[in-house]
């Protein structure tokens, strides 16, 4: 017989160019040490606590019951699509209808095609750091390249055209935003964004505009969407958004974009070839979501500022720590710098894992949003869990 020979498996460069999503990293290893019965303080993922609202619960429910189970118009029902161009009208002013819109199983992956449908191989796609971890990866994965902007702690990691401009090459082909972002909780002023749009506008680069916590904004803050410009400049922004945090539905999976309807036709051919349609029961549910009452959500809300305005505090007594107050979303980003090399902790990768070893609470590394001297902390958990892992973090920390 003949010999076999074992080859190892060959994979395409769009896998091997980039990395496992680290948030889920670390919910994985966390998730591994609670199914072994270990007690985990669980900081790392941008999960809501609560429940769904139950409105919106039952209207998936009503579509099961009634048999609205089947294929949908694969960028989503024109109901839907209606819903949110009208959400856009009402709150910007802008025309838009259900012509600009796609919705698809998560803003994430209206995110992923957008990159699929504008980057070309060796197009320079901008992106101020720190970060959420999937964009990097998505520009990658589509044969570009992401050239990083770091934004200064100094100004509340809020972008800055000079930022941007001083990365500008002949490759540049676009810019992506995430306001308010994850994980630094910056929220862009109206005149900074207004900038950028006009920087992208004049150079025929994009903006895709990530606003998936527009609601979560505190202080007086405000939250500036892109797609108040977008009348004026259609070609150039792409507004990404999700039900997954406003209305604690991430498990239904169901985001959408808006954009010039050339670019919709585009997303929406690649998505008839992968996922086609999102859930037919998720989009009945995200219709009632849109439409109904935003009562429950802000009793979310109010949680959230409690919440954040315990914890800042807190961990700021916390020797070493420093953390500014976050402009919106549900993350701190606490710098930790001043325990590198100590117990031998070198990042924030070993310092998370030190965190996980000796004190069972799980935060996500900076270095994975493009800074390493930060820690993400999300506080979408309950009181009595961020007391408990505030009180491990400062035993543990005491011991360095």
């Amino acid at each position: 017989m003949p010999t076999t020979v074992k080859r190892p498996i060959r994979f395409t460069r769009r896998v091997t160019d980039i990395n496992v999503s680290p948030t889920l990293a670390v919910l994985n290893r966390a998730t591994e040490l609670t199914a072994q019965g270990v007690d985990v303080v669980d900081f790392g993922p941008g999960e809501p606590d609560f429940q769904t609202p139950r409105r919106v619960a039952e209207a998936g429910k009503q579509a099961i019951d009634r048999g609205f189970t089947k294929y949908t118009n694969a960028s989503g029902t024109r109901a839907l699509r209606d819903a949110v161009a009208n959400r856009y009208n009402e709150r910007y002013g802008t025309h838009v209808t259900y012509e600009h819109v796609i919705c698809g199983t998560g803003g994430k992956q209206e995110l992923f095609n957008l990159a699929l449908a504008l980057v070309s191989d060796g197009d320079q796609v901008i992106i101020p750091t720190p970060c959420w971890v999937s964009f990097p990866d998505q520009i990658l994965f589509a044969g570009g390249e992401p050239v990083f902007a770091p934004s200064r702690a100094s100004n509340h990691f809020r972008p800055t055209v000079e930022e941007i401009e001083s990365l500008e090459t002949d490759r540049t082909r676009g810019i992506i935003l995430n306001s308010p972002c994850n994980p630094t909780g910056a929220v862009m002023r109206e005149e900074a964004l207004r900038e950028i749009v006009e920087w992208c506008a004049a150079r025929g680069a994009f903006l895709i505009f990530d606003e998936t916590y527009e609601f979560f904004v505190y202080d007086g803050n405000r939250h500036a969407s892109a797609m108040q410009w977008f009348d004026e400049f259609p070609e150039t922004i792409m507004c990404v958004n999700s039900m997954s945090k406003t209305f604690a539905m991430t498990g239904w999976r169901l985001g959408y974009a808006v954009a010039h309807p050339d670019v919709i036709s585009a997303v929406g051919k690649i998505q008839s070839h992968s996922t086609s349609n999102p859930s037919s029961i998720a989009q009945m549910a995200s219709l009632e979501a849109l439409r109904g009452s935003d009562d429950e959500v802000h009793r979310m809300y109010e949680a959230y500022v409690e919440r954040r305005a315990w914890l800042v505090p807190a961990l700021n007594r916390i020797k070493g720590i420093h953390c500014n107050p976050p402009d919106g979303a549900f993350y701190v980003f606490p710098e930790v710098k001043s325990f590198y090399g100590r117990g031998g902790i070198r990042d924030s990768q070993t310092f998370a894992n030190y965190l996980l070893d000796e004190a069972r609470v799980a935060v996500v590394p900076g270095g994975a949003f493009g800074n390493d001297d930060y820690v993400r902390i999300s506080y979408a958990t309950s009181m009595e869990r961020l007391r408990e892992g505030v009180a491990r973090m400062e035993t543990a920390l005491a011991k360095l």
